[in-house]
């Protein structure tokens, strides 16, 4: 699955905004991160944070964080959440509207594939709207998948419903 992080900081709101997106229609296996636009993309989750909760996190550390900005309606996994840790510390660093966009393709993660899968970046300073070409060079990578790499989606976990917290 394609997925869109939108992570937004404004001042005028004294407020934090992280939107998840991703894409939920089937696109082919080797279509570029690049040659998605926005209407590929639709919104899953919309979190807001108020600034002062977010700097006292950040001052208590990475952790800390994390625990604030995850709930029950988001929770990305630790991999994409660390990305989303460190682009909101890196935001707080500067003074102004600021805006970040990770898109990030997890196939390499469902394949069971260890490598890091593949983050693009797109980082908007609102005072400093700059264009982004050197993202145009970025594309997936082709991954050949023979029986060997294929994970076994048989053996897995039933689903516990009197341990799973309810609404």
């Amino acid at each position: 699955m394609k997925q869109k992080f939108q992570i937004r900081k404004s001042v005028k709101k004294r407020e934090l905004l992280i939107q998840e997106y991703a894409v939920i229609e089937a696109t082919p296996r080797r279509k570029e991160l690049q040659s998605l636009h926005d209407e590929n993309f639709a919104l899953l989750s919309e979190q807001t944070y108020n600034t002062q909760a977010v700097k006292k996190s950040i001052a208590e550390g990475k952790e800390s964080l994390i625990t604030l900005l995850r709930n029950r309606h988001f929770f990305p996994v630790g991999l994409y959440m660390d990305r989303i840790a460190d682009s909101v510390m890196a935001m707080f660093t500067l003074k102004g509207e600021q805006s970040k966009e990770l898109i990030i393709d997890d196939r390499d993660i469902l394949l069971g594939i260890q490598n890091e899968p593949e983050i693009v970046e797109k980082i908007t300073d609102e005072s400093e709207i700059e264009s982004d070409d050197d993202t145009d060079d970025v594309f997936e990578k082709d991954l050949e998948v023979d029986g060997k790499d294929t994970p076994n989606f048989t053996d897995h976990e039933s689903f516990d419903e009197e341990n799973y917290p309810s609404a």
